[in-house]
């Protein structure tokens, strides 16, 4: 019982919700539902780059001798759009884990919307850990790289989307001084996709056609 009020406590009533109904509609085998927190990093809370450890930019030939979490297709759409691949690499050389960054914000891949982020903020997305090094100190590096990947920028915050349930995601975020800026939620029936945050809201989910949703500053 306390474990269950701990994560009402987390999420919060709305969130708790959210999950309830994300698995009744993929139960139903018609309707997806998304509900995001858009949330925004603060560069100057990010960690130090832990000793031994090398974060740099992976380009698209290096990147195709590792195996990664995201598939060919979705590495190459990161790459047309833009987004830069940062690997993290320890000191035996060996890629630790990776992550993807976008200066102006990018066309995510499970539901077809531009997160446009504003001047001076860049959106991060596809942080990923290899399994046998996630309790290292990769995590750090790969957000110590990408404060140094700002800071070469300009850049203050980094944005990003986090499913409202996602407990790990969001403590994680909340350590290093994340502010929760909204909640967005999507749905997507048959090839349509809805979302009232979104311009425009309706739009086929299938086409190459992407909604937009402008992401405001953060609150000072």
């Amino acid at each position: 019982m306390a474990s269950v009020l701990h994560t009402i406590q987390l999420l919060g009533l709305a969130g708790v919700a959210s999950y309830a109904v994300g698995r009744m509609a993929v139960r139903s085998g018609l309707l997806v539902y998304y509900r995001y927190a858009i949330v925004a990093t603060p560069r100057d809370a990010m960690p130090a780059m832990p000793a031994g450890y090398v974060v740099r930019p992976v380009e698209p030939d290096e990147l195709a001798q590792h195996v990664i979490d995201a598939p060919a297709r979705l590495q190459a759409d990161r790459f047309a759009q833009g987004m830069t691949c940062l690997g993290a690499f320890n000191k035996g050389g060996a890629l630790v884990g990776v992550t993807w960054l976008a200066p102006g914000g990018m066309v995510e891949d499970d539901v077809n919307v531009r997160f446009a982020v504003p001047e001076g903020c860049c959106w991060d997305t596809g942080l990923w850990i290899v399994p046998r090094f996630r309790l290292s100190r990769a995590f750090a590096a790969l957000w110590a790289g990408t404060a140094a990947w700002m800071v070469e920028r300009g850049l203050t915050h980094s944005y990003s989307r986090i499913a409202d349930y996602n407990i790990p995601s969001i403590l994680s975020h909340r350590r290093m001084g994340a502010m929760t800026l909204g909640h967005h939620v999507f749905f997507k029936l048959g090839r349509w996709q809805y979302s009232t945050a979104t311009r425009p809201r309706l739009i086929r989910h299938a086409s190459d056609q992407a909604a937009t949703l402008s992401l405001g500053p953060v609150p000072h």
